[in-house]
This record gives C-alpha cells, sequence and structure tokens, in this order.
C-alpha cells in the first residue's frame, strides 16, 4: 500500500507541484468546463501587438513566458502582482532554464502597478486569481487571459514552481512553453 501511495504522491509533485497545486488544478477545469472562464478566450487576436505575463511574484513562470515569446521574436514583458522591483529571477528558474537553452539571469521583477497597459497588450495570467484582480483593477478593458486555456491538456491554473522539485520546476516549464507556442501561432496566423 505504501508503494501505491508513494507512487501517487510522485505523480502528484512532478505534475502539480504538490497536492494543493492538484487540488486547485482540477478545480479550475471544473470552473472552466462550467464556463467561469470561457471569457478569457475571447481574443481578437489580430489587435494584440506586446503579450504581458502575469504572475504572483514575476520570478519564475511569467520571467519564462516572457523570454519564451522574446526567442521567437514577439513583444513581450512580464510582472507580478505581489512583487518588488528589479529583482532577479529565481536562482532555480534560472539554473533550470539555462538547462532549457534560455537565459534568465538578466530578468530583474516589475512590479504590475509599473506597468502602462496598451489597448493592443494580451495580458496572460498564469492563475485566474491573477486574471480577476487585474480585471477588477485595470481602469479600462483590456484583453486578459489565462495562459493555462491555450495548452494541451487545457490548465486554467500553472501552479508556481517556486521552491519545489526540479522535476516539477522543468513541467511547469514545458506547460508554459506549449501555451506561449500556441498564442504565438494565433498571433502570427491572425
Amino acid at each position: 500500500m505504501n508503494k501505491v501511495r508513494s507512487y501517487y504522491t510522485r505523480i502528484i509533485k512532478d505534475r502539480y507541484g504538490s497536492r494543493r497545486g492538484a487540488a486547485r488544478s482540477y478545480w479550475h477545469k471544473l470552473k472552466y468546463r462550467l464556463g467561469a472562464y470561457h471569457t478569457y478566450s475571447k481574443i481578437d487576436w489580430f489587435r494584440i501587438d506586446r503579450l504581458v505575463f502575469v504572475c504572483k511574484g514575476n520570478i519564475c513562470r511569467s520571467a519564462y513566458a516572457e523570454a519564451i515569446a522574446r526567442s521567437a521574436g514577439i513583444n513581450a514583458i512580464s510582472c507580478g502582482i505581489s512583487t518588488r522591483n528589479d529583482f532577479p529571477a529565481n536562482e532555480d528558474a534560472i539554473r533550470i532554464a539555462a538547462n532549457r537553452g534560455t537565459d534568465l539571469s538578466e530578468h530583474k521583477t516589475t512590479p504590475a502597478m509599473y506597468v502602462i497597459f496598451k489597448k493592443t497588450d494580451l495580458i496572460v495570467a498564469l492563475e485566474p486569481w491573477q486574471a480577476a484582480t487585474l480585471t477588477k483593477n485595470l481602469s479600462r478593458r483590456h484583453y486578459i487571459t489565462l495562459l493555462g486555456l491555450w495548452m494541451s491538456p487545457l490548465r486554467p491554473h500553472v501552479p508556481d514552481p517556486y521552491g519545489l522539485s526540479d522535476v516539477y520546476f522543468n513541467n511547469c516549464f514545458d506547460y508554459i512553453e506549449n501555451a506561449v507556442n500556441e498564442i504565438i501561432k494565433k498571433i502570427k496566423n491572425s
């Protein structure tokens, strides 16, 4: 019985980072199926000229998404809802991204309140609460989406890899890369 439990615990940690991450991921998939996030997939791709990736601290997920988009020639920035200005990316994120061929060593954090959002931005949040916070606090309407709506399989909530295993960090970066590449295809094909 312990081997079975250990096996499933490892799968959860590798795919979602933690039990809490798995629970949130399944909860938000259910909410999506019930229609909660459908407005986040209504985007006029022709109008988009910059991607703004948003997560909590801007030291792992959004920093990596920005680097992937920029490496594909897309105008992109990133920021965090709960961060201080001008801090480096997380050391694990820098190391794991470097192993994947992406350089985060020059990344510096930017608080979302320092960003001047444009009408032609697509604001890409990593978690639903971040998208909801931006929707509520921005003075005008913007295109806002969830990164996980553009990956396969769908994952409206992409758990934060901060402080978690290298395996989950790599899986998280796979999810991000997959979704960013889908968004880039939609922009280039519009």
